[in-house]
């Protein structure tokens, strides 16, 4: 579902970040092919390959789902505007539409034994739509980590080395260049050249 047409900005997530264009001479099937060789040194085949890119193309599509605000029996509720990419994001995650839609549009409850289906407003549509998103990525970051940590494990390793692994630093606001001369940003550039001496 993200083929060689496909540009960024036509995913809602991605269409105003200016960091996803294609800098000059770029050559995207080349940094694809790359960037397969390169989970394949890592134990990633083509059938985990066509997984994690359904799961990442899954959590596009899903920023891409619209809902319509619509009264339904005299309270607020919404309906999908766009069902083609609920119908991609439903085949992408092999579930049925129908239980993706229900998840997305509804929550359930239950009350004295009795099964009560209560429909989402427009915000908490979209706010569970997002949070889907989020847990897919997260997940699947998670599971990527895990992964790889298990690649690099030496399962002969003796005494107190335990094998190789990865571990993920993120330093909150090293993005953030607008505070000049804080103490956040002291912070931040200690960690960083402590960090430089390992590496």
């Amino acid at each position: 579902y993200l083929n060689q047409t496909w540009v960024p900005q036509a995913c809602s997530k991605l269409e105003n970040k200016s960091n996803y264009e294609m800098s000059e001479g770029e050559d995207r099937v080349f940094e694809f092919n790359r960037l397969r060789q390169s989970m394949e040194m890592v134990g990633f085949y083509s059938g985990t390959q066509r997984r994690i890119f359904a799961v990442l193309s899954a959590v596009l599509h899903l920023g891409n789902i619209v809902f319509n605000r619509i009264f339904r029996d005299g309270e607020d509720a919404v309906q999908v505007k766009n069902p083609e990419e609920l119908r991609i994001v439903s085949k992408l995650l092999k579930v049925k539409e129908e239980t993706l839609l229900e998840a997305l549009t509804s929550r359930t409850t239950i009350a004295r034994r009795e099964r009560i289906i209560i429909s989402h407003r427009q915000a908490e549509a979209v706010a569970t739509r997002d949070a889907l998103a989020k847990s897919l990525y997260s997940g699947l970051f998670d599971w990527i980590v895990l992964q790889l940590n298990h690649a690099l494990l030496h399962k002969e390793a003796k005494g107190h080395h335990q094998g190789n692994w990865i571990g993920v630093l993120d330093i909150f606001g090293f993005e953030d260049f607008g505070q000049q001369n804080s103490f956040e940003q002291f912070c931040i550039n200690f960690a960083n050249e402590h960090l430089q001496y390992y590496f």
